[in-house]
């Protein structure tokens, strides 16, 4: 019993020694264990296949390798220009690690770098320990006879680590940079540098502090408290990964609680509409049952009087044939009572006989739930060192769509011909605000695009947006030669003018922020850029961001859902901006197919919408660039605008004969 312990406890150790050995003779890139480690200046070793790997990253196969970095410190191993497949070979074997892996009893299976770098492949057998380079047969016998190397030392592979001291000798780690043929004997404490015999006569024979190495002090306890540096780093960085495993494990955590959060709120969800719907079905199929008894009954009631209305007619009808006139008049008689009693009950039949019909009252609070937009219904927040950020939510997949125009709608009750419509927004009750740029009119329409109300500016407006504020919508219009907004109260189907608020440049495009905040975007024309700025109602300025452009032509912008991303086009220079509100700047886009981005949406599931004018089109941004869901508008599209269910659209055009078209889009 005792020896079979023994044995487990050697094969223990064995394991253990061989995870110890894995550790410390592995490629940082690859973590396995070193095949052909190559050396770079700053010591950190890799295997000759990630180094070319990395290599191959930097520059394509073919191309060249101005300058390389080590890929784990950083520090530059390479500057000039040379081919990034042969780049490589640039850099020495490490002897010293490749002695310690056969010393180790691990099998090293090396080539000939002098036949690899002409693209052939010979199994290496001597080592150059002066130029560390592995050579086979051939190439060690032509190495040893060439006049710039017939002074090397070629080693056997397999005598490497019984020949230690010779490796360690000719190491280049220990060769002077400058005079490479040379080794370091001297240090310069004054310049804090290592010499070799001509460095320290030429370049140093002034200083007072040129030491021998083999003159200097014992260091042993400077080895020691390198070890002991390199172990607190190993430990520390170890605590450091640790923490890291740690923090993906809670981060992992808290995805499965979020998404087992949500599933139980639509288990909830569920729950409660299928019981809704089982009380629905089951009160329902009751009622429709006693009515179905109640219409059975009187259906067979209403059977009878008809057959008993036949009988009738058959005996008038056999009467009038043999009847005597006395018999006729008698039966006639007769047969009216019996028709008034019948009409009686008949009348009494149908005005008992109420038609059932069956509807579904849904809470208001559930009706609020339901009307909310998609992408309001939550969102994800990430804590990062204390503060707490708001996830960019990037671009959804988007289904496959189509917009169809379902009617076109002339607006009536105009006065003028030259018409510039430049932007048209959905009220909170689905009737519209439209803009008229030239004419200086704001315009409200019903549903059947009849003039309600409208009212006349001093300056040019240009873009509309509803604030709702205590349930009444406020409209906001941008008035941008003027510097100016315009607020608006929509109540009781008139606008009613009810302040003024100054910005600092033109604005053009607007959105609402909040009940009480804006969203305003131009050009700043003095600064050569274009701005955004959120500002109250009492004209303050909380935030101001600015991005480059040439600073003269008008915006537009729209807001998604979760207050978290704004979109600016700027119409002449053909691109379209995503920005937190923040200020940071997510992207610019670009398209050739998008030519005069003007009106900027955005429907229930947060999908971007902008409008072409110039090149008559409406574009639905997706991650892989720009689908067409229109095309070939007619006249000059302008603005765009979703309705609260976010599957309907208006869009707005310039030009004379504008006409305002309704759009639907369509999924599947």
């Amino acid at each position: 019993m005792a020896a079979v312990r023994k044995d487990l406890t050697a094969s223990d150790e064995k394991q253990e020694n061989e995870a110890a050995l894995s550790d410390d003779l592995s490629c940082p890139l690859c973590m396995k264990i070193f095949r052909s480690p190559r050396r770079l200046p700053c010591l950190h070793s890799f295997c000759h296949d990630c180094l070319q790997s990395h290599i191959y990253n930097i520059a394509p196969m073919k191309d060249s390798v101005k300058k390389l970095c080590c890929p784990l410190c950083g520090n530059v191993a390479f500057t000039g220009e040379f081919s990034a497949d042969k780049l490589v070979h640039l850099f020495p074997l490490n002897t010293l690690m490749l002695s310690v892996l056969i010393k180790s009893k691990v099998k090293v299976d090396l080539v000939c770098n002098a036949c690899q770098v002409q693209d052939v492949v010979s199994p290496a057998e001597h080592l150059c320990t002066v130029c560390e380079e592995a050579l086979c047969v051939q190439c060690s016998k032509m190495h040893g006879i060439s006049r710039f190397s017939t002074n090397h030392t070629i080693l056997k592979i397999g005598d490497l680590p019984s020949k230690q001291q010779t490796v360690l000798q000719n190491n280049e780690m220990f060769r002077c940079t400058e005079h490479g043929s040379l080794p370091v004997e001297y240090y310069c404490k004054d310049h804090e540098t290592q010499l070799c015999i001509k460095c320290s006569v030429d370049d140093h024979a002034s200083c007072p502090e040129v030491i021998k190495l083999d003159k200097m002090p014992n260091l042993s306890d400077a080895l020691n408290q390198m070890k002991e540096q390199m172990r607190n780093l190993e430990d520390q960085l170890k605590q450091f990964a640790a923490i890291n495993v740690l923090n993906l494990s809670k981060l992992e955590s808290d995805i499965n609680n979020l998404t087992t959060e949500i599933r139980t709120l639509k288990k909830t969800i569920n729950d409660a509409l299928d019981d809704l719907e089982e009380r629905v079905k089951e009160e329902g199929n009751k009622i429709f049952n006693d009515e179905k008894k109640r219409i059975e009954k009187a259906n067979q009631r209403c059977q009878s009087h008809i057959t008993a209305i036949r009988n009738s007619n058959v005996v008038l009808e056999s009467a009038s044939k043999y009847a005597t006139q006395n018999q006729m008049f008698l039966l006639i008689k007769k047969l009216t009572n019996q028709c008034l009693m019948s009409k009686r009950h008949n009348d009494d039949m149908f005005s008992t006989n109420d038609v059932v019909t069956l509807q579904l009252d849904i809470n208001p609070q559930l009706n609020s739930v339901i009307n909310i937009p998609r992408g309001e219904i939550g969102m994800l927040k990430m804590k990062k060192n204390g503060e707490i950020l708001v996830v960019p939510d990037g671009f959804k997949p988007l289904k496959e769509c189509i917009a169809k125009r379902v009617n076109v709608k002339y607006i009536k009750g105009l006065k003028y011909k030259a018409l510039w419509y430049s932007k048209v927004i959905f009220t909170s009750n689905n009737q519209l605000l439209l803009v008229d740029f030239e004419n200086k009119m704001l315009y409200l329409l019903d549903f059947l695009c009849n003039i309600v109300c409208s009212h006349k500016f001093l300056d040019k407006p240009f873009d509309v947006c509803i604030l709702n504020e205590h349930g009444d919508d406020v409209a906001a219009v941008s008035v941008p030669f003027a510097k100016s907004v315009h607020l608006f109260s929509l109540k009781d189907n008139s606008i009613t003018y009810v302040k003024q608020i100054q910005t600092k440049y033109r604005c053009y495009g607007i959105a609402a922020y909040s009940h009480e905040e804006l969203i305003v975007s131009g050009p700043c024309v003095e600064r050569m850029a274009y701005y955004w700025s959120i500002i109250t109602l009492d004209g303050k300025e909380t935030s101001h961001h600015e991005f480059d452009g040439a600073g003269t032509y008008q915006t537009c912008i729209a807001l998604n859902a979760f207050k978290s991303r704004l979109y600016i086009s700027v119409c002449e220079e053909d691109s379209l901006h995503c920005f937190g509100l923040n200020g940071v700047k997510h992207f610019t886009f670009r398209h050739p197919d998008l030519r005069g981005p003007e009106g900027v949406s955005l429907d229930r599931d947060d999908n971007v919408y902008v409008v072409g004018s110039r090149s008559h089109t409406i574009f639905q941004l997706s991650p892989c660039g720009l689908r067409k869901i229109l095309n070939r508008i007619e006249k000059y599209p302008m603005g765009i605008s979703f309705d609260k269910n976010g599957d309907k659209f208006v869009l707005s055009h310039l030009l004379t004969g504008f006409r305002l078209y309704r759009l639907v889009l369509k999924k599947w």
